[in-house]
């Protein structure tokens, strides 16, 4: 564990870099935060990182509901799974459509910048 580095007091946020559990520190007034692998925060780090992260989540996110709608509609077109019903493939691909524009949207819209 990296000298701060505290398991008994962790914080509620994870890393953005590792997902870790992080434990909150100081270095003066400044507030910063240590996962247990080592990386150290300071607030406007961990603000970028999580925006970063955010970003490349709802990415990876939308990519999967637009490949999900199209696994729906090849499904539709050669009707190659028996037992499923062709009209609720087809409302399962609206909605993962649906549900893609929305991210698309989120992904779209500018972050109040800190």
């Amino acid at each position: 564990m990296g000298d701060g580095y505290r398991l008994d007091r962790p914080s509620s946020l994870s890393c953005p870099e590792c997902s870790g559990a992080m434990a909150r520190t100081a270095v003066g007034d400044l507030p910063q935060w240590r996962c247990h692998i080592g990386h150290v925060l300071g607030g406007d780090a961990m603000l970028e990182a999580q925006a970063a992260a955010l970003e490349a989540r709802l990415g990876s996110v939308m990519s999967l509901l637009n490949e999900r709608a199209e696994l729906c509609r090849i499904l539709i077109e050669e009707g190659s799974v028996a037992g499923l019903d062709p009209a609720m493939l087809e409302a399962a691909r609206a909605e993962a459509l649906r549900r893609a524009e929305t991210i698309r949207d989120l992904l779209e819209s500018p972050w109040v910048q800190v």
